[in-house]
Formats: C-alpha cells, sequence, structure tokens
C-alpha cells in the first residue's frame, strides 16, 4: 500500500515476486493497492497492476472502484488510463453513484472534460438513485459547466425523466438552479425547441417547471421561467395554478412578480379554481396569510368566493384556526352571514375551532355592524345545534359569557331536543354547566328533557360526570324517569360508574329499587351491560333480588347473556352470595346447575369462597379448614336442564346428587376435582357409604362361599352313568342343572375378565355350562407354556401401549380417566341414594364440615386404617397447570381492575 501510494514501483514489484496475493490486500476502508495509485495518480503502478492481472473493478467498503477514487481526488492522468484500458465505468457505490455521477455531483469539471473523451465506454443516461441521470444531478446542484459538458461533449439529452416522472429542467426549477435552466434553454433553442416549449413540459404529476420553482421558493427561477414564456394561469393534475401554490406558501413576492410580469393573466388566475373549488384566495386563507389575502383582494379577487364545500375564504380560515387571516377580511368587508355546506355560520366555526369570540364580536362592530352579528347568535346548523351548543360542548367559558351577554337564547333545542344544557352535562363541563345555571333562565332549565326523556341529571349519571351530578343535585335537579321508565340510578348503574351510584344513593336512598317500565331494578340494568363493579356496589347497598315482568333476576340474565364477569361478581359476593344461589325462575330454577352447565369457571370460583380457613397460624391447633356445602344443594323439584344452555326445559323429579350429576354430565372435571366436591363425596361415603357398600361386599362373599361349597360337593358325589336307572339318573340330574344355573353368573364374569385382558375366548366352549363328563387336564408342560407366552407378550403389548398413549393426547387421555374415575364415584352414591329412604338421608346428612388438620386424631380402627390406605394411594395428584392458569387469570383480573381504577382517576383529571 505505501509503495503503491508513494509511486515506488521498484519496491512495488519487489513486493509483488515475494508474494504475488498482495495484489488483492485491502486495508482498513478495504482499499486495495489500485486505490491507492488511483488516489495518488500513480500511473505506473497502475500499468504495473494491469500488466500482471490485478483487479482495477475492486470496490472498497463504500463501494467505490480506483474509478471513484481517480474522480474524486482529481487524478486525471490515472483517470485517463483507467478509461483508455477501459474499466467498467457503469460501478454503482452504496450512494448509487457511478464515476460520471460522482464527477457531476462534485463539480468536477477537468474530470468530465477528460471522461469526455472516452463517451463512448460510459452511459451518460445511466440512472442512479431513484433513476436520476448525471444531468438530473448537475440540475439539483445546480452546476452549470457541468451540465454543458454532459449535454454538449457526453450528449446527454435532457427529455430523459427520473423513475419519479421528473426532467432535469423541472429539478433545476424545484432547487431553484436558474444557471442550470439557462443552460437547458440554450439547448433547446439550438435543437430548435422554444423556451415556451421547454417551460411546459409535464412531469409525471402534472407540474410544468414554473410550478416546481414556485415549489423551490427561489425569486429568481420563477423569474426566469416567466421570462420564458411560463403561463401563471397553467393548472396541474389537481387543477393547480402556480398563484394557488405561491399564496398557500405564503410567498408574497412571488405572487407580486407572477402579477407583475404577467398582468394579462392575473384577472384568470385570480378566478381560477382548483378541484375542490379553491381560489388562490382560498389557499391563503386556509393557511393563515393574512398579507397574501389584503393582497389578492386588492388585486380584484373575489372575497365571498364559494368552494365546492360552499365555504368562502371567511370560513375556511375560521374553520382552519386562521384568526389574523379572520380578522383581516372581516376588515375587508367580507360577509359574515354565509354558511358552509352544513349551514354552519362563521360564529360556529369561531367556537368550535376555540377561537376569541370577544375579538371578533369588537372587530365585527367596529369595520361592519352589530346587528349582523346579533343575526348569527342564534342561527342553527343542519344538526340544529346553535353557537351556544358548541359552546357548551367544548366548554369555552369565555365564549359562553360572550354569547350569553349579547342576547343568545340558552334553551334553544337541537334536532334530539338537547339543551346547551345537556351538551354541557354530556361531556362533563363543570363550569359550563355552573354558568348556564346561573343565568337568568338557569332555574327553567335544569330538568328540561331531550328527545329521550332524559334531562340534564340523567345524562350527567350516564356519563358518570360526578361533580356536575353533584352541581345538578345541589341546584334543585329533579329525579324524573325517562321514557323508558329509568331514573338516573339506573343509568349510572348501566355504565358501571361507581361513584355516580354511590352518590346519588347518599341522597335518594329510595332509588335503589326502583324499577323500569320492563320491571328492571338497577341491578337488573348494571348485569345486563356486563358491570361488574356497580353490581358489587349495588349488592353491598343492600338492593332487593327482584324479578323483572318477564320473571327474570339479575343472574338469570348475566348466564343468559354469558356475562361471566357479572355472574362471578354476583355469586361470590362476600355477603349476598347465598342469597343470589338460591333465586328460581322458570328459565332457571337452579342457580348451581346452570352455573356448571354455561359457566363453570364462575362455579368454580363459588367452591373456592365456599372453602374458609381460620384467621390464625397454619401449624395451630385452632387452625381449621371449613367446608359450605350449600352451593352443592338444589331445590326439591328444579327443571331438567339442557345440555348447551343450561336452561329450563321440563319439570321431572329430582335426581340425588344433583349438582355433581350435572358436572358429570357436562364432562366438568375440574368442578368434579374440586377439593370441595372431594369433601362431599367423602362426607357421604364416611356417613353411610362404606357401611352399605362393606355390607353388600359380605352379603355377596357369603353367597360366594355357599355357591363354591355348594358345586364342590356336587363335583364330589358324582355318579357314574349308566350303574342306576332312569329314576336315579334323573335324580342327580336335577342337583346337576341347578348348580350349572348358579354358576352361569361365575362363567359370564371370568368370560369378561378374559374380553379385557384381551384373550380370545371360544364362545362355544364359554357359553355352554361344563358337564361332568368333560373334565378338562392341565398338565404341568402347558402351565408353564402359557405363563411363559404371557410373559414375553405382555411387556410388547404394554411398550406399545404406552408408545401410543405418548404420540396421542395424554392429557386429554388423563382428563378422561380422572372424569371416568370420579363419574363413578358419583353414580355409586346416587344408586344408593336412590334406595335409601329420604329421611334417613336428611338424618345423616351435613351441610358443612370442619377440619382441624394439626389436631390428633384418635386411634383409627381396622376397618377404617383399610380405607384411609386405599383413599392415600387412589389419592388424585394436583393439577399443576391448572393452578398456573388461575393464578395468570387472577392476575389478569388484579390487573384490569387496576386499568378501571386509572381510568377513573383520568376521567376525574379531565373534569
Amino acid at each position: 500500500m505505501v509503495a503503491a501510494e508513494a509511486g515506488n514501483l521498484e519496491e512495488f514489484i519487489r513486493l509483488y515476486e515475494g508474494d504475488n496475493n498482495r495484489l488483492s490486500v485491502k486495508d482498513s476502508k478495504g482499499r486495495t493497492a489500485a486505490h491507492q495509485a488511483a488516489a495518488r495518480n500513480r500511473v505506473n503502478i497502475l500499468t504495473f497492476i494491469h500488466g500482471q492481472g490485478g483487479n482495477l473493478n475492486a470496490q472498497d467498503m463504500v463501494g467505490n472502484t480506483p474509478l471513484h477514487t481517480a474522480v474524486e481526488n482529481d487524478s486525471l492522468d490515472a483517470l485517463e488510463f483507467l478509461l483508455k484500458i477501459p474499466v467498467a465505468t457503469n460501478v454503482l457505490n452504496e450512494k448509487k453513484l457511478a464515476p460520471v455521477h460522482l464527477a457531476t455531483e462534485q463539480n468536477k469539471v477537468h474530470a468530465l472534460q477528460v471522461m469526455g473523451k472516452y463517451r463512448e465506454v460510459i452511459d451518460i443516461q445511466q440512472g442512479g438513485e431513484h433513476g436520476r441521470t448525471a444531468l438530473h444531478l448537475a440540475a439539483i446542484y445546480d452546476n452549470e459547466e457541468c451540465a454543458r459538458i454532459l449535454i454538449s461533449e457526453f450528449g446527454a439529452c435532457p427529455r430523459k425523466p427520473c423513475n419519479n416522472g421528473y426532467y432535469p429542467i423541472h429539478e433545476a426549477a424545484k432547487n431553484a438552479s436558474s444557471k442550470t435552466m439557462e443552460v437547458f434553454f440554450q439547448w433547446g433553442e439550438s435543437k430548435g425547441c422554444t423556451r415556451e416549449e421547454m417551460i411546459s413540459f409535464y412531469d409525471s404529476e402534472g407540474n410544468v417547471p414554473l410550478h416546481s420553482a414556485v415549489h423551490g421558493g427561489d425569486i429568481k427561477a420563477v423569474e426566469l421561467c416567466l421570462k420564458s414564456g411560463a403561463k401563471i394561469s397553467t393548472q396541474q393534475h389537481d387543477l393547480s395554478t402556480p398563484v394557488h401554490l405561491a399564496a398557500a406558501q405564503g410567498a408574497i413576492e412571488i405572487v407580486k412578480l407572477m402579477f407583475r410580469m404577467q398582468p394579462l393573466e392575473k384577472r384568470i388566475s385570480l378566478n381560477c379554481t382548483d378541484i375542490q373549488k379553491m381560489t388562490p384566495l382560498h389557499c391563503a386563507a386556509m393557511f393563515d396569510h393574512p398579507e397574501i389575502v389584503e393582497y389578492l383582494v386588492k388585486e380584484g379577487a373575489d372575497i365571498n368566493a364559494m368552494d365546492k364545500e360552499k365555504r368562502s375564504p371567511l370560513l375556511l380560515s375560521s374553520s382552519r384556526g386562521g384568526w389574523r387571516t379572520v380578522m383581516a377580511l372581516i376588515r375587508l368587508g367580507a360577509n359574515i352571514s354565509l354558511k358552509d355546506a352544513n349551514s354552519r355560520n362563521v360564529l360556529h366555526l369561531v367556537i368550535m375551532n376555540g377561537g376569541c369570540l370577544d375579538e371578533f364580536a369588537k372587530e365585527v362592530c367596529r369595520t361592519q355592524s352589530e346587528i349582523y352579528l346579533l343575526q348569527l347568535l342564534n342561527e342553527k346548523d343542519d344538526a340544529g345545534c346553535s353557537p351556544l351548543h358548541y359552546a357548551s360542548r367544548e366548554g369555552h367559558i369565555r365564549s359562553l359569557e360572550n354569547l350569553i351577554r349579547l342576547g343568545a337564547c340558552i334553551n334553544l333545542k337541537n334536532n334530539n331536543n338537547e339543551s346547551p344544557l345537556h351538551f354541557a352535562a354530556r361531556y362533563g363541563r363543570y363550569n359550563t354547566v355552573r354558568q348556564l345555571l346561573d343565568s337568568e333562565k338557569g332555574t327553567f332549565i335544569i330538568n328540561e328533557s331531550d328527545g329521550e326523556g332524559l334531562t340534564p341529571l340523567h345524562i350527567a349519571s350516564q356519563q358518570g360526570h360526578t361533580r356536575v351530578v353533584q352541581l345538578l343535585l345541589n341546584r334543585g335537579a329533579l329525579l324524573h324517569r325517562d321514557h323508558n321508565g329509568r331514573n338516573p340510578l339506573h343509568l349510572a348503574a348501566m355504565s358501571g360508574y361507581r361513584q355516580t351510584i354511590e352518590l346519588l344513593h347518599s341522597v335518594h336512598s329510595h332509588l335503589l329499587d326502583q324499577v323500569d317500565k320492563d320491571g328492571n331494578t338497577a341491578l337488573h340494568l348494571a348485569t345486563m351491560e356486563n358491570k361488574p363493579n356497580a353490581v358489587i356496589l349495588l349488592l353491598s347497598l343492600g338492593c332487593k333480588l327482584l324479578h323483572n315482568y318477564m320473571d327474570m333476576s339479575a343472574i338469570d340474565y348475566a348466564i343468559y347473556y354469558k356475562y361471566p364477569e357479572a355472574a362471578l361478581a354476583m355469586a361470590t359476593h362476600e355477603e349476598r352470595s347465598s342469597e343470589v344461589m338460591a333465586l328460581k325462575s322458570d328459565k332457571h330454577p337452579c342457580v348451581t346447575l346452570a352455573l356448571i352447565a354455561s359457566m363453570p369457571r364462575v362455579f368454580e370460583a363459588v367452591q373456592d369462597n365456599c372453602i374458609t380457613k381460620a384467621n390464625c397460624k397454619k401449624d395451630s391447633k385452632s387452625f381449621y379448614i371449613r367446608y359450605s356445602f350449600s352451593c352443592l344443594q338444589c331445590p326439591a323439584l328444579y327443571a331438567q336442564m339442557d345440555a348447551r344452555t343450561g336452561e329450563a326445559v321440563q319439570i321431572s323429579k329430582p335426581i340425588p346428587l344433583p349438582a355433581l350429576n350435572a358436572m358429570v354430565a357436562h364432562g366438568r372435571v375440574e368442578l368434579l376435582a374440586h377439593p370441595l366436591s372431594q369433601k362431599y363425596l367423602q362426607m357421604k361415603w364416611n356417613s353411610y357409604g362404606k357401611y352399605f357398600h362393606l355390607a353388600n361386599l359380605l352379603f355377596y362373599s357369603v353367597f360366594l362361599f355357599f355357591v363354591t361349597l355348594f358345586t364342590s360337593q356336587l363335583m364330589r358325589n358324582a355318579t357314574p352313568i349308566g350303574h342306576t336307572d332312569g329314576n336315579h339318573t334323573q335324580a342327580a340330574g336335577t342337583p346337576v342343572d341347578s348348580g350349572q344355573h348358579i354358576l352361569a353368573l361365575r362363567s359370564t364374569t371370568a368370560r369378561s375378565k378374559g374380553y379385557n385382558l384381551g384373550t380370545v375366548a371360544n364362545v362355544s366352549s364359554s357359553v355352554a355350562p361344563p358337564t361332568i363328563e368333560e373334565q378338562m387336564e392341565v398338565t404341568t408342560t402347558t402351565l408353564v407354556s402359557g405363563i411363559g407366552l404371557f410373559m414375553i407378550l405382555m411387556p410388547i403389548l404394554l411398550m406399545n401401549l404406552l408408545i401410543g398413549l405418548a404420540v396421542g393426547d395424554i392429557e386429554s387421555v388423563r382428563r378422561n380417566a380422572q372424569l371416568k374415575r370420579l363419574a363413578m364415584q358419583v353414580v355409586l352414591h346416587t344408586e344408593l341414594e336412590r334406595k335409601l329412604p329420604q329421611m334417613w338421608l336428611e338424618m345423616v346428612d351435613k351441610m358443612e364440615l370442619i377440619e382441624y388438620p394439626n389436631e390428633k386424631k384418635c386411634k383409627l380402627g381396622f376397618l377404617d386404617s383399610v380405607l384411609r390406605g386405599i383413599d392415600y394411594v387412589l389419592e388424585n395428584t394436583e393439577d399443576y397447570v391448572a393452578v398456573e392458569l388461575e393464578k395468570q387469570k387472577r392476575k389478569l383480573r388484579d390487573i384490569g381492575t387496576a386499568l378501571d381504577a386509572q381510568h377513573q382517576l383520568l376521567r376525574l383529571i379531565v373534569q
């Protein structure tokens, strides 16, 4: 690298002969020896590298070849040598610049002149970034000499557009490159193209160079275009003229220049409209350029011209908040009585966009007439709203005061029969409500209703604006009902605003249990809208659990609409949960069964709520766990439940254990495996189940013992056939037939067990009862062979079974197995309770169970010890996945509660 940079050819040759690969060695910037030689104009080094077959098109880290480097460093000899070879001239670096682009951008005139000698190896129309040619770059950077060389020596054509559709002359006009524009004009004249024709070229957006020059903001480029014959009334694709663009930019000097140089086109351009039917005066007013507005009006622009939406410049500037322009137009005599397409006058727009009504009124009174202003005060738009409505909605206190002072009517109604006070109450404008109530007619409008029968108190309660509700109550707002028979507390409950509910209840507690036209209480409505916080509050306040005219309670609606939040709030309420679970209706005669059918997660929370622990240390002897089984009880008569919706279908006699049977019917494994359900089954087992089942087992064992004894005696007393007469044979055959019928049950049971183990039994031998004559001899060899075959095949079968379970859905298999095991327990208890007297069951049944885990228990008997050991072995393992999911759900519920609190806080801040 050092030898190439210094031009020491001998040293360079010596180093090359030492290692031929050194020609391709790169420095930290990715440059090779060729780059260094080109940068220092070392032609001898470049000649040697070329002679050795070195790579003269190698790129460094920024994509530059030795040709780029020679151009960048004005190494003209090296440049000429590289072009003479020639090297690749169309390589683009990271900036998408070829060597000719780089020379043009950096204004390397001498390098371009050298490159012009070898124009046959250079693609002058090659595009770089966005398809821009070297001529585009010359126009952008106003390198007039480079542009002249590109046109004269390279033959570059200014008629080639870039990828964006711009010609070089447009780039020159946009970037105020007046010198380069002159070069383009001279080229056009030399080709027989007049300046007027060149200045009329359209780009992809329909802009002529004059449009681009106005965009660029260079007055010299604009003047050059105008001198070249560009017309100021020329329209682009959206019908905008250069005057439109200059007026929108606030370029007053450019506007004056265009009018001064083309006075005949002035009138045409002033009245010319774009695609929105806007004149240049509209454009100036829209962007708040009062100087241009005054100048255009002075030059003859129509001050009251209407655009596509029937907006005059005054209305347009008011809607965009251009207050300086608004004042200027009023001084110039603009008509303030005009209305836009929505029938809104200037006063509507001033108030809607936060304008200062005081200054506006003073300017109108000073320059025009107060009568015109007074005519605007009570005018309505298409929605029926007056300026006072919008002042109330936006909360502009000063504007509201001025409107009332000027004589605006405060009880005007819009198309929905809403007054300004309704607007203020809806949007929580506390100061606005107070201002309206303090007016002369404030006492007359406080109880006015809108088209739906809603008073301001209704609306404020519905939107949860507590301060406004308090203000209205203090000012004497009455508790009317709307057209649906609902009071303010109903609407607050529907929207779920706790503070508003508490405020209304503290002032008028009798509202709590009032019903609307459908018989719905506030609790019904809060449930229908799924507002759990409001439901909890209403229950805590002591509301009655009533049924509406359709015989539906609040919990019925929560189940019907599948609202788990509202159902959970009612079913797990600290004080009223038992009342909720005891509700009955034609649709859901048993809440427990309905929750199991349609909302198992809610009922799981109910089960959790039925398990309470002592408020002491867990290792204390007095620590206990209380299990309440009240949620598992159902009415004496209840409806048959639909399997999908949990609704009542028909009235039938109840079956024992209805809640647990419903869990089995709907496949609710989580509910069956819940500790409360397990304790309930355990209580049933300990109360009477184990005694009856053990008695049954004992009876069957005794029966089996006598049957076995009887059959063995028959085999022992067998009599050979032929030694007795017919009577003896018949007599002997009678007990044999009896034994055969008795043993049929054992034979069928054995065959079933054989099928379960996978053995294929001979149907004929299994069904046909064995006779005394057909005695099977089982030899020792047959027995050993069968055992050996069993020991070989059984591990293979078990392994295949385990692989199949692993490949399949293990969780589903586990769940089904658990469900079947629990369902078997429920079925056994159900069948037993069907046979037992109801009176006896009521005596032994328990509604709650209290356990003391840390208290020493008395010594168990042998029977209880055996059963307790079996229970311990079969105890179900805890479902850790379900526990973790429940934890995550609880966290999400806590996050939702926190977000609700933040939302309420933000509402208070906004108020």
